[in-house]
């Protein structure tokens, strides 16, 4: 039989290979600990269980509109006009499920065969697949994204950029001047966008997250944003994400998602309705306030570290850190090292286009953080000492 040439050119999800790897090692007797997932380690919230368990209790267990249940798409749509000051239609909401699943839509919506998209180095690890997964051809310049680098790219055919903030590896925040500056570019183009803003409640500047809608509203038509409930509301296995985008994009999206997946599931998306809502404020806050004190915690534990370079994360819940080596360094095989000796999972930074670097999360207890970093400080001294 022969398979797909062009999902063959894919790469296993590294982040999700690495979580199996150490829960496998956990469920065989070894002691193991996880600061490798995009995953918080609390509870979804107690308002978010009851509206699902409602939804249950009322028989809402059948199909939902492909783009999905009205309520929701009112909801998103009334938010997030509050939160840019633009207005969106329910119509121009497609709910999917999960973020991951509406970037893949909106991208197999958006590209033909061979178009190039502009994807900013370090690089959360599913977009070039998904790129590639549709037929196109992905475009990471060596120096990440500026203003230059963007015209280049346009100029050299690219047809739109994927970009997220905060980062996922890095939680970086651009500061409002950079923001500017790369709507400004965007503007001279013909690209379309897509914002990943899945954790823009998970930013510790009192400033927020700057947004290119902020300073160019007129590139709303070819802007899709696209946020979810996951990480904000420790709702990662509920799988449902949204995306904010033009009526005819939103149409493409919904259709394709028609044909593959149906809908997202009917109860999850009740859930979800309860967390847009607002019905879990005080949760999402608590939440929000744990993560700040742990990420203040692990920069300070890894300040210690002289093997480990790192800035500050303004935004998501991890630390991408360069190893500080005089030799070669691969980093899958270092973090494949450390799982076996040491027993704690981090992420490669080769994952991210980042050769050099590790991600480590702190959505993890207090306990797990001190003793994982206890653990990689030993295997980084016992390596390069």
């Amino acid at each position: 039989m022969k398979y797909s040439a062009n999902i063959h050119t894919l790469s296993p999800s590294v982040t999700l290979r690495l979580a199996a790897q150490a829960k496998e090692m956990a469920r065989a007797g070894r002691d193991v600990i996880s600061l490798s997932t995009g995953q918080p380690d609390f509870p979804t919230p107690a308002p978010i269980r009851e509206a699902a368990a409602k939804a249950i209790s009322a028989g809402k267990t059948g199909y939902t509109a492909s783009s999905g249940i009205r309520e929701l798409r009112e909801a998103v749509a009334s938010s997030y006009s509050r939160r840019r000051g633009l207005g969106w239609t329910p119509d121009q909401v497609v709910v999917s499920c999960g973020a991951k699943y509406g970037i893949a839509i909106l991208v197999a919506s958006a590209i033909n065969p061979g178009d190039k998209v502009l994807i900013p180095r370090p690089y959360w690890v599913s977009y070039p697949e998904i790129v590639r997964a549709f037929g196109g051809v992905p475009v990471v310049p060596a120096e990440g994204i500026t203003t230059d680098t963007l015209l280049g790219a346009a100029s050299d055919g690219a047809v739109g950029v994927i970009l997220n903030y905060p980062s996922n590896p890095s939680g970086y925040v651009p500061s409002s001047a950079e923001m500017s500056d790369l709507a400004d570019a965007i503007a001279e183009t013909d690209m379309w966008i897509i914002s990943d803003d899945i954790y823009e409640d998970l930013t510790y500047l009192d400033s927020g997250t700057p947004h290119l809608l902020d300073f160019r509203p007129e590139l709303k038509e070819r802007v899709a944003v696209v946020s979810g409930v996951s990480k904000t509301y420790s709702m990662t296995g509920w799988r449902i994400g949204y995306c904010l985008c033009s009526d005819e994009w939103a149409g493409l999206a919904g259709v394709f998602q028609a044909h593959t997946t149906s809908n997202p599931c009917s109860i999850s998306q009740w859930a979800a309705l309860a967390a847009v809502e607002g019905r879990a404020e005080k949760e999402r806050r608590k939440m929000f306030e744990t993560l700040r004190g742990r990420r203040d915690m692990i920069c300070s534990l890894l300040a210690e570290e002289k093997f480990l370079e790192y800035d500050k994360p303004d935004g998501a819940f991890y630390v991408f850190a360069r190893i500080v080596s005089d030799s070669a360094l691969d980093s899958a095989e270092f973090c494949s090292e450390l799982l076996e000796e040491e027993g704690l999972a981090i992420i490669p930074g080769s994952s991210f286009g980042a050769e050099g670097f590790v991600r480590i999360s702190f959505a993890a207890g207090e306990e797990d953080i001190r003793e994982g970093l206890r653990r990689l400080g030993r295997f980084l001294h016992r390596r390069y000492d």
